[in-house]
């Protein structure tokens, strides 16, 4: 991890020296660094996400856990509270730290929880957590047969703990509405995704669903959204997905990157076991790229520009290797991009200095123009996820790149 993100500070320090040396105007060049800072909030000082779950016992915190990772982390009590003092964990585990996840006491619990705890209440567990440690985001967790029982206690709770974290760390946190448990809702006898192709089902899910918005607005508790999900996973002896009946686990993991800030994003894509939130944060990781290759691209400055969009290609798909939780460093983008077709990659600049690595590039010298620089940036970052991510091999991530360079527009960015 520590290693990678040194790849990713190294190549960032390439680019924004480069920068510094370009013959332009201080508010062209502070319109690329203020570019270059965003992109480097999101990439080298990436961190882990903290996300609190937030419920009563048997909402299906522990389940969430299982479902978001595909394996399971997380031992799930059939019958009373399993989990006992409100804790930050690593997960998948301390040797393997991907998430930072609050999991406490269930709200409203009347037995104790059978791990160890330590304070009277799950609301004190909760405060103390949150108050040692900042959550990103809240996962409020419900069962979809119990949203229109009596929850006006837990959301005053919930609203407890924002205040408290607003005052201790000054973050408004966002909150996310997760209705658990949907393949329970009548009739009881259909029981496979999409649960929402049954009629009945579908309308008893939203109702439940719209419960809660009024709940929440009652409460006076800004939410981001409401998910209808099941997490319902079980695996064999040896930790093998046994049974798999998950739905609408993959649009949870994008909303909550969405929710995230941009300092959390890339882990969490990385760290959430499924290949449509990877594809999905990935592309607009790529647009982010593309849309500074295109600002540099536009500057009238012949030669200087080449090494500046060849760094920024590079860093792209070192990072889109990390989204895809693959090692990829400077000599393997740039191995990557020759495969493509391109002349020269990052590895070589970075290994040989501009004056070497500009004697294999015939047009060096020219000045790019910024749709030629976005149109080749965006077909790279296409060509990478299509390999990466998605797996392709080398040819159909040639017909990635033609086709996206080929079909490359401004609006693709801004979109």
């Amino acid at each position: 991890m520590v290693e990678k993100h040194d790849e990713m500070g190294s190549i960032f320090s390439f680019i924004k020296g480069q920068v510094d040396k370009l013959p332009i105007s201080n508010s062209k060049k502070n319109k690329m660094l203020d570019q270059l800072l965003k992109l480097k909030t999101m990439t080298v000082d990436a961190r882990e996400p903290r996300i609190a779950l937030v419920g009563r016992r048997g909402s299906g915190k522990s389940s969430l856990i299982n479902a978001m990772f595909g394996q399971e982390r997380q031992y799930v009590s059939s019958v009373k509270s399993g989990t006992g003092k409100g804790k930050w964990l690593w997960y998948p585990s301390d040797a393997n730290p991907k998430i930072r996840l609050l999991d406490s006491r269930g709200l409203g619990e009347s037995e104790a929880p059978t791990e160890e705890f330590e304070e009277e209440s799950p609301l004190q567990e909760l405060m103390k957590a949150v108050t040692e440690e900042q959550p990103d985001v809240f996962l409020f967790l419900i069962k979809a047969k119990e949203a229109d029982a009596r929850i006006e206690e837990d959301l005053q709770e919930l609203n407890k703990l924002r205040m408290l974290v607003k005052e201790k760390h000054h973050y408004d946190v966002p909150v996310i509405c997760v209705v658990t448990q949907v393949d329970e809702l009548d009739p009881p006898h259909y029981k496979q995704a999409p649960f929402d192709a049954n009629p009945k089902k579908k309308q008893n899910m939203e109702e439940a669903m719209m419960l809660m918005s009024k709940r929440f607005d009652e409460s006076d508790i800004p939410l981001l959204n409401i998910i209808p999900i099941c997490s319902y996973i079980d695996f064999d002896e040896s930790g093998n997905i046994e049974y798999d009946m998950r739905w609408n686990i993959d649009l949870l993991s994008d909303y909550l990157i969405e929710a995230l800030p941009s300092e959390a994003k890339l882990k969490t894509a990385k760290a959430i076991q499924s290949q449509f939130v990877k594809r999905k944060f990935a592309r607009t990781i790529v647009g982010t790229f593309t849309a500074i290759a295109g600002i540099i691209g536009a500057e009238p400055i012949p030669f200087a520009d080449f090494p500046i969009l060849t760094g920024i290609q590079g860093l792209m798909i070192v990072v889109i290797g990390f989204i895809a939780d693959k090692d990829i460093n400077t000599k393997s983008a740039s191995e990557f991009i020759a495969a493509l077709g391109i002349n020269v990659g990052i590895g070589l600049l970075v290994r040989e200095g501009v004056r070497a690595a500009v004697r294999f590039v015939p047009v060096a010298g020219l000045a790019v123009s910024g749709a030629v620089a976005g149109g080749v940036t965006y077909g790279i970052g296409q060509a990478a996820i299509a390999y990466f991510i998605e797996n392709k091999d080398i040819d159909q991530a040639k017909n990635a790149y033609k086709n996206a360079n080929k079909n490359f527009k401004n609006e693709d960015i801004e979109s």
